[in-house]
C-alpha cells in the first residue's frame, strides 16, 4: 500500500502501514458563493470558480507492539502530526499538498485497535515540486531557461534565483507564457 511523507518524516519511520487513503479525487469541492435574499425564492449564485480546501483521510495501522511501546509511539506520532507541512504520497512523489492536521488522532484507538484515522486539511491542489538547476556560470545575456509546470490548475509559483558568482546580476526578466497541453 502507499505510504506518505509529512513534515519531513515518512510514515514508515513510525512503523505505520497505510490501509486506505480517501478523498484524493482529481478535484476538490467547489467553494459555494451563493446568498439568500429575503423575499426571493432560492439563492443568487455569484459564481466564482474557486475551490475549497480538501480533507484527505488516511487510515493507518501499526506493526504489532506491546501496549507500552504503542503508548510511546502514539505520543511521537501526535508530536509529528501537530504541525504544518508538505504531504506527499509514495505514488505521486513529485506532488505535495500544503497540509495540517486539526482533528486529534485518538490515542486510545491506537493502543486498543492498533489503527487510527488521520485527517489532513489540505489546500485544494497539490503542488508540483520541481528543482531546475543550471550550473553554467557563463549564461549569456538573453538566454532563456524554461520552467514548466505540469499542474492542472492555476497555482502560485516560487522561483529562487541564486547568484553563485562575484559579479552582480542585472536586468533579469521573467516572462509568463500560458500554454495548453
Amino acid at each position: 500500500m502507499v505510504g506518505f511523507f509529512f513534515a519531513d518524516k515518512h510514515s514508515r519511520d513510525f512503523d505505520i502501514v497505510v490501509m486506505e487513503v480517501a478523498h484524493r479525487g482529481l478535484l476538490p469541492p467547489k467553494r459555494r458563493n451563493d446568498y439568500e435574499i429575503s423575499g426571493r425564492h432560492g439563492t443568487v449564485d455569484f459564481g466564482g470558480e474557486t475551490f475549497a480546501t480538501r480533507q484527505i483521510s488516511v487510515e493507518i495501522c501499526f506493526i504489532s507492539r506491546d501496549e507500552e511501546q504503542l503508548q510511546e509511539l502514539a505520543r511521537d506520532i501526535a508530536f509529528w502530526l501537530s504541525g504544518k507541512g508538505l504531504l506527499f504520497f509514495d505514488d505521486e512523489p513529485h506532488r505535495a499538498y500544503n497540509a495540517v492536521v486539526y482533528q486529534s488522532v485518538d490515542t486510545e484507538q491506537i493502543i486498543t485497535a492498533k489503527r487510527a484515522t488521520v485527517i489532513f486539511e489540505c489546500q485544494p491542489f497539490a503542488k508540483t515540486i520541481h528543482q531546475i538547476q543550471s550550473n553554467n556560470p557563463n549564461i549569456a545575456s538573453g538566454t532563456m531557461i524554461p520552467i514548466y509546470s505540469h499542474g492542472t490548475q492555476s497555482t502560485p509559483c516560487l522561483i529562487v534565483l541564486q547568484n553563485t558568482g562575484n559579479t552582480n546580476i542585472t536586468n533579469i526578466r521573467f516572462t509568463r507564457r500560458a500554454t495548453r497541453r
